[in-house]
C-alpha cells in the first residue's frame, strides 16, 4: 500500500464516521453501545467536528511534497490514532459500552495507527 492511499481511505472513513456523528449521533452511538442523552449527543457532534478535522488533514496529506510538512502530518494522524486506539481499547475493556460495536473503532484505530507507525518509521515516503 502507497501512504497516498492510506491518507485516502483515512479521509473517507473519518468523513464518514463525522457525517454520522454531526447528522445522527444518538444512532452512531448506540451502535457503539453508548448512552444517548442530550449530553452524549452534543459530546457525539463534537466528535464528528473533530472527525472533519482530521479527515481533511488526512486527505489534504495525500499531495504533501514538502518532506518536513509530509512528517508533521504523519506524526498528527498516528498520535490521534494511536491515543484513539487506547482510550478506546480502556473503554470496551472497563465495560464502558453496553455492545460490541465499539470493537470496531478499536480495529480502526488499531489499523490506522499501525499504517501511519509503518510510514513514519519504516516505509516509503511515496
Amino acid at each position: 500500500m502507497k501512504l497516498r492511499t492510506l491518507f485516502g481511505m483515512s479521509a473517507v472513513i473519518s468523513i464518514l464516521l463525522a457525517l454520522g456523528f454531526l447528522l445522527e449521533p444518538a444512532t452512531l452511538l448506540k451502535f457503539f453501545g453508548f448512552a444517548t442523552g442530550n449530553s452524549e449527543e452534543l459530546f457525539g457532534k463534537i466528535m464528528g467536528a473533530a472527525f472533519i478535522g482530521f479527515g481533511i488533514l488526512a486527505w489534504l496529506g495525500r499531495n504533501v511534497a514538502d518532506f518536513t510538512a509530509l512528517q508533521g502530518t504523519l506524526w498528527a494522524l498516528l498520535a490521534f490514532n494511536a491515543i484513539a486506539f487506547a482510550v478506546t481499547l480502556l473503554g470496551v475493556m472497563s465495560k464502558v459500552t453496553r455492545d460490541g460495536g465499539a470493537w470496531v473503532l478499536v480495529v480502526l484505530f488499531l489499523a490506522s495507527a499501525a499504517g501511519y507507525a509503518y510510514f513514519q518509521f519504516a516505509g516509503p515516503r511515496e
